[in-house]
Parts: C-alpha cells; structure tokens; sequence
C-alpha cells in the first residue's frame, strides 16, 4: 500500500556558484560559494554554502582583489561625465 521512503545519497555535484564582493570603503571583501550536491535521480540532495576564503590561497586572493578592482574600474563608467 505505502512506498517505503528510499535512503538519499549524493552522488554527484550540480551548479556551484561564487559571489564576490567589494564593499566600498571597507577593508574586508567576502567570497562566499554554494554547491549542489545531488542525488542519482538529478534532484537536489543538499545546498553546501559558505565563507571560500578560507579554502583560498593568497595567489587567489591576490588574484581576486586585482579582478575586483578591474570591475569597480568598469562601474565607474556607469556614472555620467
């Protein structure tokens, strides 16, 4: 009568996605990350999310700041002459 509930697995990893930011003015940026991990059928077992700067070295850090400041550069022309 009753399906009984199959144990859930991850299997595999779905969509990560990074966001970086450069608040103005202020000595500390924030990486943060989020993960899909998913289960064999594709659907979403578990969102992993979190602080990525302690996974980074500093050649990434450095790497990162230089390629934030290129985007505020770039923004900067948004503004009118």
């Amino acid at each position: 009568m009753f399906e009984p509930e199959q144990p859930k697995t991850p299997s595999a990893i779905g969509d990560i996605a990074v966001v970086i930011t450069d608040h103005d003015g202020m000595e500390t940026d924030e990486v943060n990350y989020e993960v899909q991990i998913l289960q064999a059928d594709g659907s979403i077992f578990k969102v992993a999310s979190g602080d990525l700067v302690p996974h980074l070295t500093s050649q990434q850090i450095n790497g990162l700041q230089t390629f934030m400041a290129g985007m505020r550069a770039l923004a900067q022309g948004l503004l009118p002459r």
